[in-house]
């Protein structure tokens, strides 16, 4: 059994990046409960949260809430700290980091988790922000504690620029931060060896002719066919895989 953290940046007093009316603290609060969502499709994986909506309201801002959440993620002995955040100041793309002297363990979960996002954003013509890998010469910003200071594997997430015109509309999209958080996990799978299991049937949405998700679970088939009907689409297909 993996226990795995999982920490959306920011919260309460502390919006983190902004861009265009857009909050980092709530963009990454509803990617991490998408991650936690797509984890409950694999038994041996268990996921905790350092804030959720209950939280988010009154949750301490850095320092000191930055190190409750430290506390309490060496306090479950957990086997990986993922902390997502957005990134911003007029770049694209995507990057994450480790902490530096960071074990092979760690370091193949970034790898994992790299490529699987890489992967995804190809289709979205974005690519990594420079070098996607990198380790924690942030140092001097306190965020980057989160892994030097946990006691276990952790990984940060930088997932595109809020303040990029482009990318902000797609950081607002539902759809895509589903196939975010689902590719997200599934890097962290592949990393831990995690086997899928789904007790329901799977099902591929397509609305005219593109993609959407493939998805067993009835509640994100009916909001894309809602969202769809609303928009006028032409053709809505429901496909079992």
């Amino acid at each position: 059994m993996k226990t795995i953290i999982i920490d959306p940046g920011h919260g309460g007093p502390d919006s983190g990046a902004t861009g265009f009316g857009l909050r980092e603290a709530d963009v990454s609060l509803l990617l991490a409960e998408l991650v936690g969502d797509y984890f409950g499709k694999y038994p041996d994986a268990v996921v905790s949260f350092t804030r959720n909506r209950n939280t988010s309201s009154s949750y301490p801002g850095p320092p000191e809430g930055l190190y409750k959440r430290i506390k309490y993620a060496n306090s479950k002995n957990a086997d990986l700290f993922l902390s997502l955040h957005c990134n911003s100041g007029g770049g694209s793309g995507f990057e994450s980091y480790i902490a530096k002297g960071a074990p092979a363990k760690t370091q193949r979960i970034q790898k994992a988790i790299n490529e699987s996002v890489l992967g995804y954003l190809k289709g979205y013509r974005i690519g990594p922000h420079g070098n996607a890998a990198k380790n924690d010469t942030q140092g001097a910003h306190s965020r980057i504690a989160v892994l030097r200071d946990t006691r276990m594997s952790a990984v940060l997430l930088e997932c595109l620029f809020i303040d990029n015109p482009r990318e902000n509309k797609l950081l607002r999209d539902q759809r895509f931060l589903d196939g975010l958080a689902r590719v997200i996990v599934k890097g962290v799978a592949a990393a831990f060896g995690l086997k899928e299991k789904v007790d329901k049937p799977m099902y591929r949405v397509t609305v005219d002719g593109e993609v959407i998700y493939d998805t067993a679970y009835e509640e994100k088939i009916v909001g894309i066919v809602l969202e769809a009907t609303k928009k006028q689409a032409e053709v809505i297909l429901l496909k079992k895989l």
